[in-house]
């Protein structure tokens, strides 16, 4: 309908906006997080400085988690799926809940007798579930009864409602309802936008079920509500069908653990800030750096250093030369020379859809120093089994 696309247009405009805003924060509170580090790290501190610091980091971790918020309903979240069975997802979170929603809230599991396998991000499932508990609490401050049931739904061709916009196919269904005090008619339309809330003000961010759908949506679901004022509440979440997973065999540890052979790193990034960081990380753990503030020039250092170089630790949205023809051009001229990405962006946001950069050689700002290390290595690993021995200029 007329009604449904304006809605998704707002709702897209609103996604880009805040994929925006995330983008640039992220680099910032890289650099926050990262002097505060190096603060933190210093024998000289005094206790109350130390404390001072802690304070900090955990404002920035705090941080983080809303720019991850943002990212989730705008759809631009790291996705990391894998296939599992929704049944047993609602049931190992199933403790975690009930602590949300406190003892006075009876909670049911109704869930189907055949497994539900889905492709799905079992973090990211697991913030719908707990959205949902959420809502579902403060819609029942006396207590109540929160049911969460599933099942295995068909859908076909021109079924009415909601659920007439997602594809026909195999579906598992995940149903979490309440008795609360329901939702009123002319807020339903609203519930999943961005920053909605009814609640006072201090007691909701608004961005609890504009998540959940942000989530669902990126892993092709959908979700709707239906209720009634004092009468509850019902979300319906439906996730794609797949097919049961074959079994695993035993591959052993992880390749690259471990290895802690030091190399020079060519660091590419706009942000001096960001610069100043990663490169003041690298350096720490005895790295030699060089740096470049675009891919134009990271080219040429490559040309003017030979082969001297052993990994390239690159920006993806960059002025003059961005990260992705920078990448084609080091494939080309360079082969077999490493590159580790980062950015403010998810992966999918910063290379667009298509793209083959495996995502352990892609981190997403704010870094941890050890998971920045951790990818290095591992990278700096990989590319001594394989790449050409030959110069590279």
């Amino acid at each position: 309908s007329e009604e449904r696309l304006r809605q998704s247009a707002k709702m897209e405009a609103i996604g880009r906006l805040a994929g925006g805003i995330a983008h640039d924060f992220n680099n910032q509170l890289h650099g926050v997080n990262g002097f505060a580090n190096f603060v933190a790290k210093d024998p000289g501190l005094g206790q109350r400085g130390r404390q001072d610091v802690e304070e900090i980091l955990k404002a920035t971790e705090r941080m983080a988690d809303l720019t991850r918020q943002l990212l989730a309903f705008s759809r631009q979240q790291v996705l990391q799926p894998e296939t599992l069975d929704l049944n047993v997802a609602v049931a190992d979170g199933r403790s975690l809940l009930q602590r949300l929603i406190g003892a006075d809230i009876e909670m049911a599991l109704e869930l189907s007798p055949a497994p539900l396998w889905i492709r799905a991000d079992r973090a990211q499932l697991l913030q719908v579930l707990m959205n949902l508990a959420i809502n579902a609490r403060d819609a029942m401050p006396n207590g109540g009864r929160l049911t969460i049931g599933t099942a295995s739904r068909e859908l076909v061709g021109g079924e009415p409602g909601p659920a007439g916009a997602v594809a026909p196919g195999r579906y598992a269904l995940l149903a979490v309802s309440d008795c609360g005090s329901g939702i009123a008619p002319e807020h339903l339309p609203h519930i999943f936008e961005p920053f909605f809330t009814t609640k006072d003000v201090g007691k909701g961010t608004g961005l609890g079920l504009a998540t959940v759908h942000g989530i669902v949506a990126q892993s092709q679901g959908c979700v709707w509500a239906e209720s009634e004022p004092e009468r509850g509440s019902t979300f319906t979440v439906l996730l794609p069908s797949v097919d049961a997973p074959a079994p695993s065999l035993d591959e052993g540890p992880p390749h690259g653990l471990g290895l802690s052979r030091r190399g020079r790193v060519l660091v590419v990034e706009d942000e001096d800030v960001v610069r100043r960081v990663v490169t003041r990380s690298l350096e720490a753990e005895h790295y030699e750096v060089l740096e470049a503030r675009n891919g134009a020039e990271a080219l040429e250092l490559c040309s003017r250093e030979g082969g001297s170089i052993d990994l390239v630790l690159s920006d993806v949205v960059m002025p003059v030369m961005g990260g992705r023809e920078l990448g084609e051009r080091l494939a080309a001229e360079f082969p077999g020379l490493p590159v580790v990405w980062m950015s403010g962006y998810p992966r999918d946001a910063a290379f667009g859809a298509g793209h083959d950069v495996e995502p352990e050689r892609f981190l997403q700002k704010p870094v941890r120093h050890e998971l920045l290390i951790s990818a290095i290595q591992d990278a700096l690993a990989a590319g001594r089994s394989t790449r050409d021995p030959t110069p590279l200029a």
